[in-house]
């Protein structure tokens, strides 16, 4: 396991070192300086499935101009699930250089569509290093978990489905809810009672190695004021036991707990636990309220407590949006 001294304690990055042997890392910049403990980040939900293009890259551009300190992910940058490890290759180094080039600290999280199957985790792995790890910052532990530890592996044929679907969403982003029910009802029509009823669950994984990383972790920064875990699935949503396990980890602490994957926003809190499903950051939306729109999280810490707003990326605008009127307005 990675670590600094004690001296350093409060701003450090651990990953697991036995493991993975690798000068890779998935994240880009380092941490910040934040000698009040103060500080504030940014969260982006989906940018995939089934992209709309220009969404994120929005983000970007108004997050590079906001200046939040860093910047969480909770999945699912790439649309993925390739068979080829060139076009694996090919999707990372577009979206990672737009990434780079906003120049902030930006932290990755790994979905499903990102490691969909043993190629692609190969390619992560090559281009990242690993998928688990922690920071802390201050008085703030941040957590990053794997839920695909294995991935859940399509069939060649669900797979020619979702790259289907993914093209023409993509050639004709117009009529995108129209392509997404043809979707829908090609897989449901295939699936058997059985299948239909795994579909409609939240399936994930989290190995052992990657539990006992995070019990280290935890019982190692049982001082700090609050703990950020993020991850891809919502683990409440599922009757998953290492999850379960996870959350007995951070029972006795104040959390929140960052997921992402159905594209709409959720929030809830219970006693010292805080649970937010991000919504998307340029996946296709599922629905139409305000949780479904295209948005990211801003979060503010002041003496160790989060405070959040949401930004809604459909209505920020660029000022060109908004011309002078040809002719002068009269005033009556």
């Amino acid at each position: 396991m990675k670590t600094n001294d004690a001296a350093s304690k409060t701003n450090a990055i651990w990953f697991d070192d036995p493991v993975f042997a690798t000068d890779k890392r998935p994240w880009f910049g380092e941490l910040p300086d934040v000698p009040t403990g103060d500080f504030t980040f940014a969260v982006v939900g989906d940018r995939c499935g089934m992209a709309t293009e220009g969404v994120f890259e929005k983000a970007l551009e108004v997050l590079k101009e906001l200046r939040p300190d860093f910047v969480l992910s909770v999945g699912d940058l790439i649309e993925g699930y390739w068979k080829q490890a060139a076009q694996a290759h090919e999707e990372w180094d577009d979206i990672d250089a737009k990434i780079q080039a906003a120049g902030l600290p930006f932290f990755h999280v790994v979905g499903n569509h990102d490691v969909g199957n043993q190629l692609m985790l190969e390619v992560w792995r090559e281009r990242k290093g690993f998928e688990y790890y922690a920071f802390r910052l201050g008085d703030a532990l941040f957590v990053t978990v794997n839920t695909e530890d294995p991935p859940m592996e399509f069939s060649d044929e669900m797979i020619d489905i979702i790259k289907r679907a993914t093209n023409n969403v993509k050639n004709d982003p117009e009529h995108a809810d129209e392509h997404m029910k043809a979707f829908f009802e090609e897989i449901m029509s295939g699936l058997s009672p059985e299948q239909l009823k795994s579909l409609s669950r939240i399936d994930l994984a989290i190995g052992e190695r990657q539990l006992a990383f995070i019990r280290r972790i935890l019982e190692q920064n049982q001082d700090v004021k609050w703990t950020f875990v993020s991850m891809h699935k919502p683990g409440w949503k599922s009757d998953n036991l290492q999850y379960r396990m996870l959350e007995e980890m951070l029972q006795n602490r104040p959390h929140t707990i960052f997921a992402g994957h159905l594209h709409s926003l959720e929030y809830s809190t219970e006693g010292n636990q805080q649970l937010i499903q991000l919504g998307r950051t340029g996946g296709h939306g599922h629905g139409h309220g305000p949780g479904d729109q295209n948005l990211m999280l801003w979060v503010t810490m002041r003496n160790g407590v989060p405070s959040y707003r949401v930004i809604h990326l459909d209505g920020v605008q660029s000022i060109g949006a908004y011309p002078a009127p040809i002719q002068p307005a009269v005033e009556v």
